[in-house]
């Protein structure tokens, strides 16, 4: 199977970001560099370039208007921060996922941690009458990322 627009224009804002922490881009002109619609830009940076994937995205619109990408790294508080807000309300199970795998490729946590959480926030370990999965998903997630945080700042000391 071949690649996708999305696919391509991915591995292009990935690519630029390889020497920076940030990069800032016009949605406009890379719709005219890829010969496609805003939009398609729009879709590539909402599910591709997501705090669970470990990016930031700020944007900019009207006149002279810009999105800035940053990816967060492994040093950053701020990845935590973020992914502790995505555990306000609730959390799929593949944004969960996601995240998760996000902080096993930064070594905030083991292999086995990371087995233990994702089998602990599984739809079947949280399978319950109230149907409440996915707020449950969130609290517990969140939890671990408090304890995670609160490691990291005892590193730092």
């Amino acid at each position: 199977m071949g690649k996708t627009i999305s696919d391509v224009i991915e591995e292009f804002i990935k690519s630029s970001l390889d020497s920076d922490d940030f990069i800032e881009l016009s949605r406009n002109d890379l719709a005219k560099f890829f010969e496609c619609v805003p939009s398609q830009i729009n879709y590539v940076l909402n599910t591709r370039f997501t705090i669970n994937n470990g990016f930031v995205i700020e944007s900019q619109r009207g006149g002279g208007g810009y999105i800035k990408v940053t990816r967060v790294r492994d040093n950053d508080n701020n990845f935590l921060s973020n992914a502790l807000e995505l555990c306000d309300s609730s959390l799929n199970v593949m944004d969960a996922n996601k995240l998760l795998t996000n902080m096993l490729e930064r070594k905030l946590i083991t292999a086995s941690e990371y087995s233990l959480i994702k089998s602990a926030i599984s739809p079947k370990a949280l399978n319950n009458p109230l149907n409440m999965d996915n707020k449950l998903r969130a609290s517990i997630l969140g939890q671990v990322i408090i304890e995670l945080m609160k490691k990291a700042n005892n590193k730092n000391k």
